[in-house]
């Protein structure tokens, strides 16, 4: 999630997201899809930018001249993750003093998940994501939904959301449990810390690291390897691989998700547990966010 300030909806605050995602054929077989709202660090306004990157991948899928598509972004960074001037629970209707019906957040959930699994983890063509400078939240369920990874060498991936009362719960934990490992992977979820570009290449998460000037270029070399195969074992293989992932229940937990993130708006937090979304009414999103990265800095978990 981001933690910074941005809009929390594109119509509302009079934001056009219309080109916050771009999709380019680059070269024969490869296209580029780029996240492109660069001053607030790509962070991903719920469900307009969600909506518009299906919509792209989509459009890669059903191309059969595209092998492989490469998952980049504008600026310094990635992804900060979700604008949490509004969590996703608020973009599907949520009002202060008022109660939202669970199959409605079922429902929107479902189909953000959904959304952006389509395309990336379920997808016949290659991707490759190519991540630099901050990757967080969603922007690091999307590098690690990615076939292949690609990562400058200050690329600093983490999942902030833990902090904020979801710990270990994640849309994407049972990719994340497979490509992190289990305790690894527990670690990063449940305390949100920042995991280093050569922390994952180590883990044989990142499949290379390079200076960031040299990044687009380390993505294009590999999906020009990848162009070269044939179309028809390309799409086998990745069926391959969604036959293993449904063997592991991957999509089976899809449903348990779109029920457990609506189950996390009616936590309780007790009177010492620290309650972001109360924090954040009085401090303010970068406030909020301060404090409660304080608390588990101060245990060595930045």
């Amino acid at each position: 999630m981001s933690e910074g300030r941005g809009a929390s909806s594109g119509e509302k605050a009079g934001e056009d997201l219309s080109n916050s995602v771009l999709y380019e054929v680059v070269e024969d077989h490869i296209c580029r899809i780029t996240l492109n709202r660069p001053e607030r660090r790509n962070a991903i306004v719920t469900p307009d930018m969600n909506e518009l990157l299906a919509t792209h991948l989509e459009r890669a899928q059903d191309d059969d001249r595209v092998k492989v598509v490469v998952l980049r972004a504008n600026g310094p960074d990635f992804c900060a993750g979700e604008d949490t001037r509004k969590v996703p629970v608020e973009t599907f209707g949520l009002k202060k003093g008022a109660r939202l019906p669970q199959s409605v957040r079922m429902r929107q959930m479902r189909k953000t998940y959904e959304s952006m699994q389509r395309g990336l983890i379920w997808g016949d063509k290659i991707v490759i994501g190519a991540c630099q400078g901050n990757v967080m939240g969603l922007g690091f369920s999307y590098a690690l939904a990615c076939d292949m990874l690609i990562a400058s060498t200050n690329a600093e991936f983490a999942r902030r959301q833990a902090r904020i009362g979801f710990a270990s719960f994640d849309g994407q934990l049972p990719i994340a449990l497979l490509k992190l490992g289990l305790n690894r992977g527990m670690e990063v979820l449940v305390t949100g810390r920042t995991v280093k570009a050569q922390e994952l290449k180590d883990w044989g998460v990142a499949n290379s690291v390079v200076p960031e000037e040299q990044l687009d270029a380390e993505a294009m070399r590999y999906a020009r390897a990848i162009a070269a195969l044939a179309t028809d074992g390309l799409m086998l293989g990745k069926r391959a691989l969604h036959q293993y992932l449904h063997g592991l229940g991957m999509s089976a937990y899809q449903n348990f998700a779109s029920v457990a993130h609506p189950l996390f708006t009616n936590l309780v937090w007790r009177e010492d547990e620290y309650n972001f979304l109360r924090e954040r009414n009085t401090l303010g999103n970068k406030g909020a966010w301060s404090k409660l990265n304080k608390i588990f800095s101060d245990q060595g978990f930045d």
